[in-house]
This record gives C-alpha cells, structure tokens and sequence, in this order.
C-alpha cells in the first residue's frame, strides 16, 4: 500500500521541467543580397545584408552598414541586429521555395 509521506531520508521525486515555448519565428529574408535605408544611432544608414553561409537549415548573413558612401565599422548589439533583421523583412519579396 502507497501513502503520500517519503521514507525517512529519501529524497521527494523530481518533476522535469516543462518544453520551453518557442517565441514567433522570423521572417525568411531570402538568398539573394539586400540593401535597404534605415536609421541606426540616430544616422540615416545605407544597410546591405549579404546571404554568406547557406546550409539546409542556416543561413548566416553578412551586414555591412555605409553612411554617405563610407563603410561604418560598427559592433551592431542584438537589439540592433534584431532591428535590421526587421527591416530586412519587410523589404525582402517573399519566397515560394524553400
């Protein structure tokens, strides 16, 4: 017969955590290189995302950011780069093939 109180110096049973909920999924941006203006620090940018690694499931990008025809060497944060990829969204054409 099972009762609810533990033996004498075992331990309680641990429970597992429950799946982790996934936040919305990005917007695909494309294969192709995209250049788009935005404003980054207060500055009226020019930004160029270049598609650079491209596996079956990753696709890594290369962003260069010119202001008035000089390439800016900036350390983007992740807000930034989260604020480019958005942009970068809604200036890319949707893609029927995956």
């Amino acid at each position: 017969m099972k009762t609810d109180e533990h033996v004498k110096g075992s331990k309680p049973r641990r429970k597992k955590p429950g799946a982790r909920k996934r936040g919305p999924r990005a917007t695909f941006i494309g294969s192709r290189p995209l250049k788009f203006p935005m404003i980054l620090r207060e500055q009226q940018v020019e930004v160029e995302v270049l598609p650079v690694v491209n596996t079956t499931t990753h696709v890594n990008f290369e962003i260069t950011i010119t202001c008035q025809g000089k390439t800016l060497e900036w350390a983007l944060t992740r807000a930034e780069r989260a604020q480019i990829g958005r942009a970068a969204g809604q200036y890319a054409e949707p893609e029927t093939s995956h």
